[in-house]
């Protein structure tokens, strides 16, 4: 179809015959984009920043790229500086992540496996993996996911993070002998749900209806079920068990020597902590309880450690304040009447508070609500405490500490993750690598830290099952639940869905390293060395490799197109 020519009239030029406009440049086909910001000239990149939608999207609290382009894009050494200061402000929320995790979340969890009398694998794949992923279930409730993110290739990146090089990890800390049922049921089920889900967008090429994605959520329901049933068979194996041991012991109980009983009453072996009034000390151990200064770091003669034990103060104040502390004998903080008393009504109005401001709701109406109903609760929590000893029920207050610990993770690690993603923006670099690379590591930081802690308290198959529960679970939430959304809300019942290139790359390394673990977990007889976290470690060097050498265009990703290459191949066969 040959080009047509339009007349243009205006006062300085009566013709102007021209070409018509390429579609491309009349209507856009591709959406703006923030990365669109580095084709700008530099006068103009503060009000893009500022202004454009594009980059909106890319603000949680703080506007980093506004921050970058307004202040610092005059040269290249102040451009230097605020990268660096960028980078440190990102590894101070890593920091942040990482002090919530494993002094507050992981001892909580650890008092609730224990009340709830769970063996290592099923709290792994329940407790465990439901408190990593409680920031995934928030994002899909609220959707306050990135509309700049490729989900697919987020979560097969975070999955072949998690699964793979998080449990290489852990056997390289602790390695550790494990039960081959759970093993292969936890490994060979995530292995069929990605391969199902890999099958599922092959098989539809990217149009998925309503009964396709139920199906890849029932894989998750039947992966629940089975859990389900094992604790079952577990719980009736353990009590025939203590019944064959009591038959057992009733049969020599007339050979037994009790041993000899106290004078000493029940009520005299407590009383050294009883005489005292149960105030005693109370404001001087409210305010010991928020002396966290590193003393040994603000001592050293190094003015940068003193400056970092400085830095610390502050935030460890508010996760003291914010976050009831569990197991106050593993810890270096101290047990405080008042604070807990406070912490019962404070946290829960601060939660809401957080909540109902981010969704744009009546805030101070839903926290004075939670005002009202907690603060009998507070009230009667300091009437029957003591300064001078922890009560019992301490232990229940692990559940407020679990949903506190989650928000704040959820809270600092969005901040993280939208600010990793202006510093793929500043340094010019694709969504698809900072997916890949710095969001996966930015998510799963949290969970690569409480497990590799649980493993070295003493419970690496806790972490270890964790690992594979938190990615089918990842699965399901990110992926599958959210496509069945969109299609049974689509007018059509179909909705299009694509793995993207990286994706696809992820999703192959993934079913590779699965099949490799498993193959070792068979033929070690499921004792997991640290041969294994060489294999898996391996394995997932191999996957950076491949992003960044497509990302750039060393080679091509598995997700890439080739049809168009094969005439070129054929032809420079048959020249040869």
């Amino acid at each position: 179809m040959s080009n047509k020519l339009f007349e243009h009239f205006n006062t300085s030029n009566q013709t102007s015959p021209h070409y018509e406009r390429h579609l491309n440049f009349a209507n856009p086909v591709m959406a703006e984009r923030c990365e669109q910001i580095t084709l700008l000239e530099p006068n103009e990149r503060c009000d893009y920043a500022t202004n454009a939608l594009s980059c909106l999207q890319h603000v949680y609290i703080i506007n980093y790229n506004k921050y970058f382009y307004c202040t610092c894009d005059a040269n290249d050494l102040s451009r230097i500086i605020c990268v660096l200061m960028l980078i440190s402000f990102c590894c101070w929320q890593f920091w942040i992540i990482f002090v919530t995790t494993i002094k507050f979340f992981v001892p909580a969890l650890q008092i609730i496996s224990k009340f709830l009398k769970l063996n290592e694998y099923v709290a792994g794949v329940t407790i465990l993996t439901l408190g990593n992923n409680a920031p995934v279930l928030i994002n899909t409730f609220f959707g306050q996911s990135s509309t700049a993110r490729h989900v697919y290739t987020d979560s097969m990146s975070l999955n072949l993070f998690e699964s793979i090089f998080t449990s290489a990890c852990i056997m390289w800390a602790t390695p550790f002998a494990i039960d081959g049922t759970f093993f292969l049921r936890d490994v060979g089920f995530l292995l069929l749900y990605i391969s199902y889900v890999d099958f599922i967008f092959k098989l539809s090429g990217g149009q998925i209806g309503i009964l396709r994605a139920a199906s890849m959520v029932s894989v998750y329901v039947i992966y629940i079920m089975v859990i389900v049933l094992d604790q079952y068979l577990q719980y009736r194996k353990n009590r025939m068990k203590e019944r064959l041991n009591r038959e057992s012991q009733i049969g020599g109980i007339e050979h037994q020597v009790l041993p000899p009983t106290s004078n000493q009453g029940r009520g005299d072996l407590d009383i050294a902590n009883t005489y005292h009034a149960a105030n005693r000390r109370l404001l001087k151990q409210f305010f010991e309880a928020f002396d966290v200064l590193d003393r040994s770091n603000f001592n050293s003669k190094w003015t940068v450690v003193k400056v970092w034990a400085l830095i610390k103060v502050p935030p460890l104040i508010f996760l003291r304040l914010f976050n009831p502390q569990m197991n106050f004998h593993e810890t270096s903080f101290k047990w405080s009447k008042l604070l807990l008393s406070i912490q019962t009504t404070l946290t829960p109005v601060a939660l809401v508070l957080a909540y109902t401001w981010e969704t744009e709701q009546n805030s101070f109406m839903w926290s004075g609500i939670v005002f009202v109903v907690c603060l009998p609760i507070s009230v009667t929590v300091f009437a029957y405490t003591r300064t001078d000893s922890v009560p019992k029920w301490n232990r229940y207050v692990a559940v407020l500490t679990i949903v506190s610990c989650i928000s704040v993770i959820y809270f600092v690690g969005k901040e993280l993750v939208f600010g990793l993603e202006s510093l793929g923006i500043i340094l010019n670099r694709s969504h698809t690598v900072i997916g890949c690379t710095l969001y996966s590591w930015g998510n799963a930081l949290s969970d690569f830290m409480a497990n590799i802690s649980l493993a070295k308290k003493g419970y690496p198959r806790m972490a270890f099952s964790a690992c594979f529960g938190v990615s089918i679970f990842s699965i399901c939430t990110s992926i599958c639940i959210p496509i069945l959304y969109q299609a049974i809300n689509s007018q059509t019942g179909i909705v299009k869905f694509t793995e993207g290139t990286v994706g696809e790359t992820a999703s192959i390394i993934l079913i590779i390293s699965l099949t490799t673990l498993i193959l070792y977990g068979i033929t070690t007889n499921f004792m997991l060395r640290r041969t294994g976290a060489i294999i898996g470690i391996t394995l997932y060097v191999l996957f950076l490799t491949f992003s960044i050498s497509s990302e750039f265009e060393f080679t091509h990703a598995f997700g890439t197109d080739h049809i168009l290459d094969r005439s070129l191949y054929n032809d420079k066969y048959a020249d040869s």
